[in-house]
């Protein structure tokens, strides 16, 4: 059955395919910035950038277009995917009359040498390298919750544009529910007699090239067709998806703790999966791949934490734990047990990154992020102040201080990228991964936590969320 039949829509969908073309060129240009574009490209990037997202601004807008949209959105009759192409399409339509291109100009090219310096101000442990760009990201993401609007706070129009209709009552309300259990549970583990602070696997270097070996060994068992997607290094793990056959995975390496990198690889898996699972026919339309940010944050928190810290997967149940044990052991150097990988993969403490913590401790690391930048966004805080604030928070919250700022308040990506009201996704995306959890438990989880294969669960979730893209809200 095809999705798409009204004569209006269709129409829609053919002028649209280039606005696609131009999204598709500037997803493949972002994604070099990250990857291999040289240091000095930064400034010519953003100008070429920035050029696109107006060329895209104008093409939106085309009277005709235009046209097309309201009338199919006055339509009756029409498909759930042809609703949810005119849902987002009127989305993005009152974004762009709003905000003015030359604004669209100027920010796509500030954040694009903006994640260079930030980049650079991350390997020299200097915060104040980044400051005054920080500043005007801050200070353009304001002017922008002042050109869509909004009824309570401004960091609320923000906070839209990751998640439809998402406010920071609402944020707040969920954080103010969480905060009080996960104190005392963090309480009781740390209390705990089988409590442990580190485990010896954290500090053991491993072998950056054997590491890359494994990771590719599990996204292959993970999902079997390689030449799909590919996996490459940056200095934030992340995912971009072209389209159907050609999805992208980032991911990073240290000198010690491979849990990073392993986990990180398999949250980025996540993403992609949404992206390669969704329907071919939604293929170049406005509602190809993952929908909505705190729904695909549930997917990568999903295979993160429910899938990637399970027994089934490298726990003491027999599973990926027989196939990849050798290969650990390659990665350290050393003779492991199942027990020493299953613990070191489970360990619950306070811990300086986001990307990292356990599942317990997460939620900290979000409610400091949201707050600060709720608070910047509505005038309480400067951003040259960040860094002190975001201390005293980690250790109100953890009990710990960062020593360095690429563990504080330069660890993340998201800020030097523009994205700023982000962050809550996550958080929200693991409480809604635990409830995928509980929907799956009678039968595919049951089998992946018996075995090798997890088919059952991708069939699952393609079934009954991948293949939809973004035709549907929360």
């Amino acid at each position: 059955m095809k999705p798409f039949k009204n004569l209006t829509i269709l129409k829609i969908l053919d002028y649209y395919k280039d606005l696609w073309a131009l999204s598709y060129t500037s997803a493949v240009a972002h994604w070099d910035l990250e990857t291999y574009m040289p240091k000095k490209g930064a400034g010519v990037r953003g100008q070429a950038l920035g050029r696109l997202a107006v060329i895209r601004q104008k093409m939106f807008l085309d009277k005709d277009f235009v046209k097309l949209i309201h009338k199919a959105s006055a339509q009756r009759g029409l498909s759930d995917q042809e609703s949810g192409v005119i849902r987002v399409l009127l989305k993005s339509l009152s974004f762009y009359e709003k905000v003015p291109s030359t604004f669209l100009e100027e920010f796509e090219n500030l954040t694009n040498t903006a994640t260079v310096i930030w980049r650079e101000a991350k390997e020299k442990e200097n915060f104040n390298l980044f400051v005054k760009d920080l500043d005007k990201i801050f200070t353009m993401n304001r002017q922008m919750a002042e050109y869509i609007g909004y009824v309570d706070s401004p960091y609320d129009a923000l906070l839209d544009l990751y998640e439809e209709k998402l406010t920071s009552q609402t944020v707040s309300s969920f954080f103010d529910e969480i905060r009080y259990p996960l104190q005392t549970l963090l309480k009781q583990i740390t209390t705990s007699k089988k409590y442990f602070k580190t485990h010896w696997l954290e500090d053991q270097k491993y072998s950056k090239e054997e590491m890359y070996k494994l990771n590719g060994k599990v996204l292959a068992s993970l999902w079997g067709d390689m030449d799909r997607f590919r996996l490459d290094i940056s200095t934030h793990p992340f995912t971009t998806s072209f389209g159907k056959n050609d999805t992208r995975i980032t991911t990073w390496y240290h000198d010690t703790d491979f849990a990073r990198s392993l986990l990180a690889t398999i949250h980025e898996f996540g993403h992609a999966l949404y992206d390669l699972q969704s329907a071919d026919s939604l293929e170049m339309t406005p509602i190809a791949g993952g929908s909505s940010l705190v729904i695909h944050e549930s997917q990568s928190r999903f295979w993160e934490n429910f899938v990637g810290r399970s027994d089934g997967f490298i726990g003491r149940r027999p599973g990926f734990i027989k196939k990849f044990l050798p290969d650990f052991e390659k990665v350290v150097g050393k003779k492991l047990t199942v027990d020493d990988v299953s613990r070191y993969f489970n360990k619950v403490s306070p811990s300086l990154l986001r990307v990292e913590a356990d599942e317990v401790t997460y939620h900290f690391h979000i409610m400091l992020r949201y707050e600060i930048e709720k608070d910047i966004i509505e005038g309480k805080l400067k951003v040259k102040d960040i860094k002190e604030v975001w201390n005293t928070k980690m250790k109100e919250y953890l009990g710990i201080i960062p020593k360095k700022d690429s563990e504080g308040v330069l660890q993340d990506i998201h800020w030097s990228g523009g994205s700023v009201g982000y962050f809550p996704t996550y958080s929200l995306g693991t409480f809604l991964g635990a409830q995928w959890t509980e929907a799956m438990k009678v039968g595919p989880l049951y089998i992946a936590s018996k075995g090798p294969t997890f088919t059952e669960v991708k069939q699952w979730l393609e079934k009954n969320i991948h293949q939809y893209g973004s035709t549907y809200t929360l």
